[in-house]
């Protein structure tokens, strides 16, 4: 079953029509904004727009301390990721044409300093977390993740997600997404999904499309 079909731009206006959704939009624009202005997104001038986008995408609610406790949080992430020379790897890549094989552990190594326990949260492993920062930093490589975009990948690509409300995240699964949503925007054609919404970074296209499938298919699993 294939991710990206002739329905993909019906899904989108879906995702924009949601009242939640549409407030996600604004958030997003107003971090993507920042950060074409600021330029470099490992700044500490951007911290606090990427702290803006994660407490505006929930991420707030599940960290225990809410938005103090993020801040000082994702200050020491931050702080690891500016040490480490491999992620400047990262900057430019799309993710339709980056060597995804030859960048895997940069990927793997970025996914850690903000998933592991004791990062962004200070007692759990914090994936959806992780996945919403790396996107913040590098919009035009990582996707978004949360329950509804990995029962998506898990029907559509066979990524080994657990349907429950924990998938079982890892950087493993979560480069087998980016890996999955490659191939499907190779194989629909890169100028044709670009088009799909034009200007917005290809793998925010790919989240809104998994979110509205997967919320659609826990809604009709509920009902049978």
């Amino acid at each position: 079953m294939r991710l990206l079909g002739e329905c993909a731009g019906e899904l989108i206006e879906a995702y924009n029509r949601d009242p939640r959704c549409h407030r996600y939009n604004q958030i997003a624009l107003e971090v993507y904004k920042a950060r074409r202005a600021i330029g470099d997104a490992l700044s500490p001038q951007f911290q606090s727009h990427i702290l803006d986008g994660l407490i505006g995408f929930g991420i707030g609610i599940t960290i225990k301390g809410g938005r103090d406790a993020l801040k000082g949080r994702l200050q020491i992430c931050l702080d690891v990721a500016r040490k480490s020379t491999s992620i400047s790897q990262l900057r430019d890549r799309q993710l339709s044409t980056a060597d995804l094989a030859a960048i895997k552990p940069v990927i793997t190594s970025a996914y850690e300093i903000f998933s592991l326990r004791g990062t962004l949260h200070p007692l759990k492993q914090s994936h959806v977390a992780a996945t919403k920062t790396l996107h913040w930093l590098f919009p035009d490589l990582f996707l978004m993740l949360d329950s509804n975009v990995a029962i998506t990948f898990r029907e559509r690509l066979g990524v080994k997600f657990r349907r429950s409300t924990q998938p079982g995240f890892s950087s493993d699964k979560y480069y087998c997404c980016l890996l999955g949503a490659q191939n499907e925007i190779r194989s629909f054609g890169v100028d044709r999904f670009r088009q799909l919404e034009w200007g917005t970074p290809e793998p925010r296209i790919i989240d809104k499309i998994a979110f509205i499938l997967g919320k659609r298919s826990t809604t009709t699993a509920a009902d049978i």
